[in-house]
């Protein structure tokens, strides 16, 4: 175990919790605003709030490899693709159910990172990633026949293209800062968002609407909290394996579910708190034995000075 692992799962968790309050505000926008706008206007935003780094940072150390870019394009795109997904299922499910659907995908990164990354983890990752996942199912807990066809099909999507661009994360860190995959996320969606209203695509038809008031104060915090958290979950997939850090983003559900609630969502029933049980317990099976273990090294390492 390692500092750079500690401070994957640390940024991680972090990062869970910027997201949550993310697709808060983006609720509480999509209730007079159509959610490709919102979309749009969170990814403008960080792109606007990153562009003072295109000059004050160079994209490439000297330690960086040549090229890059297929992956750069491979992850923006995935990133943006996954995100338009999402904030259609904010504006019209509940919160807590948009992001259960979204929340399936640490179990793509463990699979995905497997077969195409080589990755190898011991048996307490994968049965803390199950945990998480069966944690999930029971916060979700689909009625079916309640919810659009296209939410389930926008819940799956938004999942499966995350984790498509969470791996491509793992290659980028040998060739470009950190900043640079969650800019190139911001361009992406924004051209993506944009493209879609323009052509008018059926779900998504709605006029944009000007922001009045109090909106631009949830505007701007959506941009922050959206910026922020894309800047730690970058920071964490670059800083550990996918495998470690994916199952401790299921935190972000429990934070959602919180914050649903104080937005109006219906009280959590037993199969919704015993689901934030496993969850909670799943991340400190991930999370807690490699933090304790380089704990325990510094603590060491600080003694030995002595």
């Amino acid at each position: 175990m390692n500092t750079n692992l500690t401070q994957g799962i640390l940024a991680m968790l972090f990062s869970s919790l910027l997201f949550a309050l993310m697709g808060a505000e983006a609720k509480i926008l999509s209730l007079s605003l159509p959610p490709m706008e919102v979309a749009f206007l969170r990814s403008f935003l960080m792109v606007l709030f990153l562009l003072p780094l295109c000059v004050s940072k160079p994209m490439k150390k000297p330690n960086h490899k040549k090229g890059g870019y297929i992956f750069l394009i491979s992850r923006s795109v995935a990133g943006g693709l996954s995100f338009v997904a999402l904030f259609y299922n904010i504006a019209t499910i509940t919160l807590g159910n948009a992001t259960a659907f979204s929340q399936s995908m640490p179990l793509y990164v463990v699979v995905l990172s497997f077969l195409f990354l080589g990755e190898k983890f011991n048996i307490g990752v994968v049965i803390s990633t199950i945990v998480g996942f069966c944690g999930i199912l029971l916060i979700c807990n689909p009625n079916f026949n309640a919810m659009g066809v296209e939410n389930i099909i926008f819940g799956i999507s938004s999942a499966l293209f995350m984790a498509v661009a969470f791996l491509n994360l793992r290659a980028l860190k040998d060739y470009f800062s950190s900043w640079v995959p969650v800019f190139a996320t911001g361009v992406a969606m924004s051209v993506i968002t944009l493209g879609i209203s323009v052509a008018k695509i059926p779900l998504f038809a709605e006029s944009w609407a000007m922001p009045q008031g109090i909106d631009w104060l949830h505007i701007i915090l959506l941009g922050l909290f959206g910026t922020l958290g894309q800047h730690y979950l970058t920071k964490a997939y670059m800083s550990a394996p996918a495998g470690i850090v994916a199952p401790i983003d299921y935190m972000r559900l429990v934070f959602s579910v919180i914050l649903g609630i104080l937005l109006g969502d219906n009280l959590p029933n037993l199969a919704t708190s015993f689901g934030i049980m496993l969850i909670i317990l799943s991340g400190i099976g991930v999370g807690l034995p490699p933090l304790l273990a380089d704990m325990k090294k510094l603590l060491h390492a600080k003694n030995t000075k002595k």
